[in-house]
């Protein structure tokens, strides 16, 4: 370890201060990066059920869904308008079949499973440390979204922008009902 030398600074100050800042560091790339890719790949599990299972095209949304966001991009079908945010949408074109509804309302939820079982399998390989952390993070967020997004329930209005709306579970469950 490099030496250095402040009033005040010890070595073993030091370490506890470099231990801190990767916590923290760790903290905001979650905040930051991964909590918006994980909504994200969730609404593209969405896209996915939707293109695979109509000639629909899905437009995934990460943040507000209205004029201010724009498309960025698009892949084939699927047309992305993202905005960072922790919240996201995924709509389509036509109107869809039963059975492709299903695809579409399955896939976001399945997607966040995905993420579940590759960020367990990852886990494994990963010493204990910040990145062992980071990873079981990813874990416990996707798990969170597979229940909260599975569940059948009307979002409560803390939820921000989906409160009051049905989660993709109630959403499954009302068309399962449905002749």
């Amino acid at each position: 370890m490099n030496k250095f030398w402040l009033p005040g600074f010890s070595q073993r100050r030091f370490v506890e201060w470099k231990e801190e800042s990767e916590i923290i560091l760790s903290f905001l790339l979650f905040y930051i990066f991964i909590i918006p890719l994980s909504i994200l790949l969730h609404e593209i599990g969405h896209g996915i059920g939707v293109v695979s299972s109509s000639r629909s095209h899905a437009r995934i949304y990460l943040g507000n869904w209205g004029e201010k966001n724009r498309q960025n991009f698009r892949i084939g079908r699927l047309h992305f308008y993202i905005h960072w945010s922790y919240f996201g949408y995924c709509s389509w074109d036509h109107n869809l079949n039963k059975q492709q509804k299903i695809c579409a309302l399955a896939g976001g939820p399945l997607m966040s499973l995905l993420l579940v079982c590759i960020s367990l399998i990852m886990v494994q390989d990963v010493p204990q440390g910040n990145l062992r952390s980071v990873i079981n993070g990813i874990t416990i967020f996707n798990l969170a979204n597979f229940l909260f997004t599975g569940i059948p329930m009307n979002y409560p209005r803390w939820f921000g922008p989906l409160g009051g709306h049905p989660s993709d579970g109630l959403q499954l469950l009302r068309l399962l009902k449905m002749k």
